[in-house]
């Protein structure tokens, strides 16, 4: 399980997520990468993260070994509305569900925000603004560089540090894997930095074993999945937010996939997962 104490756990299919606000949390990873802290690693977990460690212990453990693990989606919020808010039961299973889009406020207990990508990053940079922290970016967002993500972002918050930024890619490895000598020189770049807070976006599970990795051969640092944050507008990125409605009515997968088509097998974990928490004792 994670590994802080201060705030209640949950269970979901053998993950446990932290139950703790977006302000909490923030405030919580602020605090851990304060300089002379020693390194720790964070996960977001959302849907298609639980859907594939579902029968890979390797991966959940994965999850579970970090700092702290948040929500990232509506369909954990609700499903830990289902599991942990009152008596299961067929009603309340369909209740629930139609709640996610009729009055997703009533699922806000017992995890209270959802820490999905710009929600959460955005505010969580102004912190680290506020409280002077270096900020180290890796990864490498459609259609532009990591470098630009960096230039976007310090022109954007005030007294922002941008410490130092590396590519999300390995070029002698394929799509998806890294070597040990990327490893080395990635954690020798942080170290050299000086950084605190550490936003790695290299997709599920990858950036997860990055930040483990690095967590135990950095001696400061706190390292973030971040998945695909740097690939929207607010980052530099050239992917639209969702609008408002989209947001509220925690239907942003909806309006991805309506941008995104293809994206469509991806989502067929959403169907798998609502299955597995109806049957999850």
């Amino acid at each position: 399980m994670s590994k802080q104490t201060r705030f209640d756990k949950l269970d979901l299919l053998g993950v446990e997520i932290d139950a703790l606000s977006i302000a909490d949390a923030i405030g919580y990873i602020c605090d851990r990468a304060a300089p002379g802290r020693p390194a720790a690693y964070v996960t977001k977990p959302y849907v298609e993260f639980l859907d594939r460690a579902y029968h890979r212990p390797e991966l959940q453990d994965l999850i579970n070994g970090a700092e702290i693990t948040l929500p990232d989606g509506v369909a954990l919020t609700w499903a830990a509305a289902y599991l942990y808010a009152g008596k299961r039961s067929a009603w309340r299973f369909w209740k629930t569900l139609f709640q996610i889009v009729l009055a997703p406020a009533e699922l806000r207990w017992p995890l209270p925000d959802r820490t999905a990508g710009i929600n959460f990053t955005w505010p969580l940079l102004h912190e680290a603004a506020t409280r002077d922290l270096r900020v180290f970016l890796v990864g490498s967002p459609k259609g532009g560089a990591i470098d630009h993500t960096a230039a976007t972002l310090t022109a954007a918050i005030p007294n922002l540090k941008i410490a130092g930024t590396h590519t999300g890619r390995d070029a002698s490895r394929p799509a998806g894997q890294v070597s040990d000598k990327w490893l080395a020189g990635l954690s020798g770049a942080v170290s050299a930095a000086k950084a605190d807070l550490i936003l790695v976006g290299m997709g599920f599970p990858l950036q997860e074993r990055v930040c483990a990795h690095l967590a135990d051969h950095c001696a400061h640092g706190v390292f973030i999945g971040e998945g695909g944050t740097f690939d929207y507008e607010q980052f530099g990125g050239q992917r639209a937010k969702a609008p408002v409605w989209a947001q509220r009515a925690g239907v942003e997968w909806l309006w991805r996939l309506m941008l995104e088509p293809t994206r469509i097998v991806r989502h067929l974990a959403i169907p798998r997962f609502i299955y597995r928490i109806w049957r999850y004792r």
